[in-house]
Formats: structure tokens, C-alpha cells, sequence
């Protein structure tokens, strides 16, 4: 088995070190590495050149057409069996192409699912694996896990039971050509990944879950601020349409409904963070309470919130529902601050 790892690079000088390190490293050496430099303007260019002397390393060049166009440019370009994609600011465990490539040869699965460790920018590691390895074969199940990637149950304690992200996940190259599956444009469809996985699931035969969680996912200090954008909830709202119109190929509303509205909540919740996290300590100027207004106020989600057994979600979650549901703007401000100084007291 010949796996193709998919490292779309831009202005990453800083980290692609320690990138490219992690992946030399891996016991499992039947590997091709992509490096795909979007244009880069820091020098992250020439330095996926000298890293491409090495053996089994490859450099591509493009001009700048944002990460999902990178993706897709080393989707192109792969010959491996499997394909793998690495964000050049994380990095892997020595053993995750090992253990992924075992799993999918043992199970014959078109896809293999990893888990994530998360990093904080004090260096602490918090891994979020899988339980048990778990295989999907049967319609319903690879409808279970359509839908546990798309969102979860209100009881379970993560927003996506299996996780939105396309990293961390090896794709058998054949589903991917025969079914034409490529990423969407981060700037045409926000949350790319989830489209992504979405359509290569409804080509994929089996798929395993793995244990393994051995990628290590960065988070950086002030990036919830610096990802602002002021149409984000916007895009969210488009992002759930185009998920809607995929999952109503597949299953009844009434089965997809509860998934699909956690997802809409859950991103309204990360989305007024990021509104208080940016007037905070970007602009002080922001109108903070007219934007939150706004976001409670967008019909789709004023539906799913009325409709949306929030007493169920943990509690966290559950408060975060509650004031949204009650237009309750300055206690949810109030809570999402206080959110974010629990989580910056962690990191320290």
C-alpha cells in the first residue's frame, strides 16, 4: 500500500519544519509527501524545494487559490493508493500512517478514520481518540457515520461525533476518481472538509474507525480572534444548505434533522465567540451586541433553536443554547467571555 501525504503549504516557513520532520519520521515508509506551495510570499516556496531533496518528497507550485485549491492540486498529482492531507502547522506521531495503513488493509476499507490530539500554545496535549476501532459496511452504518461526521446527539459530549476535519483520515485514491470528489472552495463554501467528506462517503463502500490519535492538531495563541470574518455566520448558513441537500439524498429529515441543527448551533455558538474574542482585542470600536443580535435573529436558526431539545446537551452547551434560544445577548456575551478566560487560564 502506497500512501500519498497532501501538505498544502502557504506562509508557513515558521512551522514547516517540524512538519516535515514528524512525517520523515514514520515507521511506515511507503510513502510519497506533497508539498503544495500555494504561492507562498515568505519563503515558504524555496523551502518545500530544499525539503523535496529528500527521497520520496515532491514540491508543487501554484499560484495562490487558497487551501482547497492546493488540496486538490496534490489530488492530482498523488500516485499513491491512499491519500492522507497534513495542515503544515500540525504534525504527526511517528506511527500514524502505520496504524492507519493497518486498519484500512485489514478491514479493506475505502476509508480510514484517525482521531485528533489537540495542542494548546503552552505546548499541553489533549488526545481525543475513538474508544474501540469500529468498521462501517452496511448502508446504515455508512449512514451512522455520514451523519456522525456531519453532527451528533444532544447527549454526547462533542458537536461532531466523528469529526468535521478532512486531516487525520486516509482515502482510498480509486473512490476519489471514480466519484470525482474534490474540495469546494474555502472561498466559495466555508468548512470545506465537512463538503469534502460528505461526498467522497456517498462513493465509499467501508470505512473504519481507528483508535489512533496520533495527530497533533495546533492551536495557536489568538487565533479565534484572528480567523474573524464578518459574514461567517453567514456562510454557516450556506455551509448547512449545501450539507441539507446532501443528507436528503441519503436519509429521511426526521433521522437527519437532530445532526444537522447541532451543527447549525454549535457553529452560531463558535461564531459569537469569535465576535466577542475580536472586539476584545482587535477592535474595541466592533459593534459587538448588533452582530450577536444579528446572528440570533437569522430565521434558520431561530427554527432550529425552537425546535431543538437543548435541556439534552451538556451543560456548557446547553446554557449557550438557552440564551440563544432567549435572545438573551448580554448574559451570552458574559458566558462566552467567561468561556474564553477558562480556556486561557488552561493554556497558561
Amino acid at each position: 500500500m502506497r500512501i500519498s501525504v497532501i501538505v498544502p503549504v502557504y506562509n508557513v516557513s515558521a512551522y514547516l519544519g517540524r512538519c516535515m520532520r514528524s512525517l520523515l519520521a514514520q515507521t511506515f515508509q511507503d510513502r510519497e509527501i506533497l508539498l503544495v506551495d500555494d504561492g507562498s510570499t515568505d519563503g515558504s516556496g524555496p523551502l518545500c524545494d530544499m525539503w523535496a531533496r529528500e527521497p520520496g518528497v515532491r514540491a508543487v507550485h501554484r499560484t495562490n487559490g487558497g487551501l482547497s485549491m492546493a488540496r486538490n492540486s496534490g489530488l492530482e498529482a498523488a500516485r499513491g493508493e491512499y491519500a492522507l492531507f497534513l495542515d503544515p502547522d500540525d504534525y504527526f506521531g511517528p506511527r500514524l500512517l502505520e496504524n492507519l495503513a493497518d486498519a484500512a488493509e485489514r478491514r479493506g476499507a475505502d476509508l480510514a478514520v484517525g482521531a485528533f490530539t489537540m495542542v494548546g500554545p503552552d505546548g499541553r496535549e489533549r488526545p481525543r481518540a475513538f474508544p474501540a476501532e469500529r468498521v462501517f459496511r452496511t448502508p446504515a452504518e455508512l449512514e451512522e457515520l455520514l451523519l456522525g461526521t456531519v453532527g451528533a446527539l444532544p447527549e454526547e459530549p462533542l458537536d461532531s461525533r466523528y469529526g468535521l476535519s478532512a486531516c487525520a483520515r486516509l482515502y482510498r485514491m480509486e473512490v476519489i476518481r471514480r466519484g470525482g470528489v474534490r474540495f469546494v472552495s474555502e472561498r466559495e463554501l466555508i468548512s470545506e472538509d465537512l463538503i469534502f467528506n460528505m461526498d467522497f462517503l456517498a462513493w465509499a463502500a467501508s470505512a473504519v474507525v481507528t483508535t489512533d490519535a496520533s495527530y497533533f492538531y495546533c492551536a495557536n495563541a489568538g487565533s479565534l480572534s484572528k480567523r474573524h470574518r464578518e459574514d461567517r455566520f453567514a456562510q454557516d448558513c450556506a455551509l448547512c444548505r449545501a450539507v441539507e441537500e446532501r443528507l436528503a439524498r441519503r436519509c429521511p429529515e426526521a433521522v437527519f434533522r437532530p445532526y444537522l441543527d447541532r451543527l447549525l448551533i454549535s457553529r452560531a455558538r463558535y461564531d459569537i465567540l469569535q465576535e466577542a474574542a475580536y472586539r476584545d482585542r482587535e477592535d474595541r470600536s466592533y459593534p459587538l451586541r448588533q452582530r450577536t443580535a444579528a446572528i440570533l435573529d437569522a430565521p434558520a436558526l431561530r427554527e432550529a433553536l425552537e425546535r431543538y431539545p437543548w435541556r439534552r446537551l451538556p451543560r456548557m452547551q446547553g446554557m449557550f443554547a438557552w440564551l440563544m434560544r432567549e435572545r438573551r445577548v448580554g448574559a451570552l456575551l458574559a458566558l462566552a467571555r467567561l468561556k474564553r478566560r477558562f480556556l486561557d487560564g488552561r493554556r497558561q
